[in-house]
């Protein structure tokens, strides 16, 4: 049955094409896609500007489909910029019919990600300045994933706040931002201050929810490693965090330490206190 379809594919292209552009049985005989640049009319330097990779492929005397499936597949730019050449596009032709594999894109339309891709920021540049983002997994039921990437995007913005900072005024995204109008600065305490904590080490719980109690965890272990443990803090996770000049680092330990005995002794909340 296979290569009964594959000879009936084969047939069936050769009738499209000498339809639509009324070329010669020795021209049908070809390659399929060499066929349709033949029809539109397009020539290796019509392409060298937007399909580079391709113009190579078109001067080997061999290409084969599966050669231009893996151009297709690693240079998404290129074939998107092939198939809206108007000669092309004219054609309208169902790409399957020959040999030529394309996937529908369906768009995740999550309004950081969509931001960020929108931007073009470069991967090296995403590593230097926030490597921490969070991409979606988009083999995932997109709209299923959208809940989950909200969440890693809410925890990412409060655990790695000078990366979101960051982000917030890297050129190539503030460009995309019509109300962006100089450096912003992030208002805030690092949102692990105030997490509850004992003198234990905390672990992770879990609650069904992976990714709250991902984030859960990360916010108590950065409290207590702050509160107990300062100068692992700082090789941990300094980098990440900056405090206002107010914020007496000192006097919220004391306390933190002092809530964390009182409690173990019973003696916390002091009931007795009306304030």
């Amino acid at each position: 049955m296979n290569v009964i379809y594959a000879r009936l594919r084969s047939i069936s292209t050769v009738l499209l094409l000498l339809f639509i552009g009324h070329i010669t049985l020795a021209q049908a005989a070809q390659l399929p896609f060499r066929q349709v640049l033949q029809v539109a009319n397009i020539s290796a330097d019509n392409l060298k500007k937007d399909c580079p990779r391709l113009v190579q492929l078109l001067a080997k005397p061999e290409l084969t489909t599966a050669e231009l499936n893996q151009w297709v597949k690693s240079t998404p730019k290129e074939w998107a910029a092939f198939i809206e050449i108007p000669a092309v596009k004219k054609l309208n032709i169902a790409w399957a019919t020959l040999g030529i594999e394309t996937e529908t894109k369906v768009e995740f339309t999550h309004s950081m990600y969509l931001w960020y891709t929108k931007s073009e920021v470069s991967e090296d540049k995403k590593n230097k300045l926030f490597s921490h983002f969070p991409l979606p997994n988009l083999k995932n039921d997109l709209n299923k994933e959208y809940d989950v990437y909200d969440q890693k995007i809410a925890s990412w913005q409060r655990l790695y706040p000078e990366e979101y900072e960051r982000f917030l005024n890297t050129p190539e995204l503030t460009a995309l931002n019509p109300y962006y109008n100089g450096y912003y600065k992030l208002p805030y305490i690092p949102k692990f201050i105030g997490q509850d904590i004992t003198d234990t080490k905390p672990v992770k719980q879990k609650t069904g929810n992976d990714e709250m109690d991902e984030y859960t965890y990360q916010m108590k272990l950065r409290n207590w490693y702050f509160v107990f443990k300062p100068q692992e803090f700082e090789k941990l996770y300094g980098k990440d965090y900056k405090f206002p000049a107010e914020f007496d680092q000192k006097a919220y330990r004391e306390y933190i330490i002092k809530m964390v005995n009182d409690t173990k002794k019973g003696v916390y909340p002091n009931t007795q206190n009306p304030h």
